[in-house]
C-alpha cells in the first residue's frame, strides 16, 4: 500500500457526491432504527411524529402506524399536558441547539416511566426549522435508587435530629438533677458543719463539767480525815479525768471520728503516771500500739481500764516511788485487740486469785474488760502482767 498520508487519502464532506451523502444518511437512519435501548424518533415542526425506531416501540409500546402523524404530547402524563409542558419543550429546543429534561412519560397501556429526554432542532441549510430529533431513555431504576437514597438520607437525618433532641433533653435533665444534688450536698454539708460545731461544743461543755466535778471532789476530800476516804475520792478524780480526756480529745480532733488507740492511750497513760508517781523520771515507759480506730463508745471504758491498770502498777508493783519499767501494748491479733500492761515490780502474791479479791479497782477492771468483749488474765513473771483480748475493739 502507498505511504501516502491517511489525511491525503480522505475526502472532505464538502467534496462528497450527493449519492455518497445519501448513502451516509441511509446508514445513520438504519443505525437509529435498530437501536433498542433508546427511543429515537423525529418530529415535524408542529411536534407530530414522522419516524419511529425499534427502541421507541419497545419503550413506549406503540407501533409506528399508531403514532405516525400524532402529536408527541400523547406520551406525556395528563398533568404535564395540562401544564403545557410539550409546547414549552418544543419552544425551548427551537430556541437552542439542544434541550434536555427529565420527567414522567406514559406507555401505551398507561404505565409510567421516568425518562431522560433530549430534543435537538433540525434545520434546513438556510437555517429554517425543519423539525426535531427526539431521544428518550428509561431511567426509572436510577430514579428509584436515587429516591431510596434520598429517603434513607432524610430518614437518617430525622432520626439523628430526634436522637439529638433526646440526648439534649437527657443532658438538660441531668444538669437539672446535678444542680439538685449539688444543692442537696451543700445543704447536707451545711447541716453537718452545724452539727459538728454543736457536737464539739457539747464535748467541750462535758469536759468542763467534768473538771468542775473533779474540783468538787478534791474540795470534798479536804474535809475527810480518813485516808481510805481520801484515796477513794482521788481514784474517782482520776476516773473522771479519763472521761474528760476523751471529750477533750474529741473536741480538739480535726475529725470527730478521728480517735485512735495509740494517740488516746498515750495521753491516758502519761496522765495516770503523772497523777500517781511523785517522781515520774524514775519510771521508764514502753509503749507499742497498732493504728487502731477507736469509737467514743469504746474509748471511755478502754481509758478507764488502762488507767486502773497503770494505777495498780504504781501502787502495788512499784510502790513508794520505786524505779522500774511499765510496758503497755495494744496489738491486732486475729479477731481481737490484745491489751497488755506489764511492770517489773514485786509481782503477784502466791495466793492471788482475782475472784477472791474484794478490791473495787479489780472489780472495775473485770467489768470494763467484759464491756469491751474480753476477760482479764493476771500473770506473775518477773513482775506483774495483765492481759486481755478485747473483741469489740476490732474495726467493723
Amino acid at each position: 500500500m502507498s505511504s501516502r498520508n491517511l489525511a491525503d487519502q480522505s475526502e472532505s464532506l464538502d467534496s462528497l457526491s450527493p449519492d455518497t451523502v445519501q448513502n451516509y444518511d441511509y446508514a445513520m437512519m438504519h443505525l437509529a432504527q435498530n437501536v433498542t435501548d433508546y427511543a429515537i424518533y423525529l418530529l415535524d415542526v408542529e411536534g407530530r411524529v414522522v419516524s419511529w425506531n425499534a427502541g421507541a416501540k419497545r419503550l413506549k409500546g406503540y407501533e409506528f402506524e399508531e403514532v405516525f402523524g400524532r402529536h408527541y404530547s400523547m406520551f406525556f402524563t395528563p398533568d404535564a399536558i395540562a401544564a403545557g409542558l410539550p409546547q414549552q419543550e418544543l419552544a425551548a429546543a427551537a430556541c437552542d441547539q439542544r434541550f434536555e429534561t427529565k420527567g414522567w412519560r406514559q406507555r401505551k397501556q398507561g404505565g409510567r416511566f421516568w425518562a431522560l429526554v433530549t430534543l435537538t432542532p433540525i434545520r434546513e441549510p438556510n437555517g429554517q426549522l425543519a423539525g426535531f430529533a427526539k431521544i428518550t431513555r428509561d431511567i426509572t431504576l436510577q430514579k428509584t435508587l436515587e429516591d431510596e437514597l434520598k429517603n434513607s438520607s432524610l430518614d437518617l437525618e430525622k432520626r439523628v435530629r430526634e436522637r439529638t433532641w433526646q440526648l439534649e433533653a437527657s443532658a438538660q435533665q441531668l444538669r437539672v438533677e446535678k444542680e439538685k444534688v449539688q444543692g442537696m450536698l451543700v445543704t447536707i454539708q451545711k447541716d453537718l458543719n452545724e452539727k459538728e460545731v454543736l457536737l464539739r461544743e457539747v464535748y467541750h461543755r462535758v469536759k468542763n463539767n467534768m473538771q468542775v466535778v473533779q474540783s468538787l471532789l478534791k474540795m470534798g476530800a479536804r474535809t475527810i480525815t480518813s485516808s481510805d476516804g481520801r484515796n477513794a475520792i482521788a481514784a474517782a478524780v482520776d476516773r473522771v479525768q479519763v472521761m474528760a480526756t476523751v471529750h477533750e480529745r474529741l473536741y480538739q480532733s480535726p475529725e470527730l471520728a478521728g480517735l485512735t488507740v495509740a494517740s488516746f492511750l498515750r495521753e491516758i497513760i502519761e496522765g495516770a503516771i503523772a497523777a500517781n508517781a511523785r517522781q515520774t523520771k524514775r519510771i521508764q515507759l514502753q509503749m507499742e500500739f497498732d493504728e487502731i480506730p477507736l469509737s467514743l463508745d469504746h474509748a471511755i471504758p478502754l481509758g478507764l481500764l488502762v488507767n486502773e491498770l497503770i494505777s495498780n502498777c504504781l501502787k502495788h508493783g512499784l510502790p513508794k516511788n520505786r524505779p522500774g519499767t511499765i510496758h503497755v501494748s495494744a496489738r491486732n491479733i486475729p479477731g481481737a485487740v490484745r491489751l497488755v500492761v506489764r511492770d517489773n515490780g514485786n509481782g503477784l502474791p502466791g495466793d492471788f486469785e482475782i475472784a477472791r479479791k474484794n478490791s473495787m479497782g479489780l472489780k472495775l477492771v473485770e467489768s470494763l474488760a467484759r464491756q469491751l468483749g474480753g476477760q482479764i488474765e493476771f500473770l506473775s513473771n518477773d513482775g506483774c502482767q495483765v492481759q486481755a483480748d478485747l473483741v469489740r475493739l476490732v474495726p467493723e
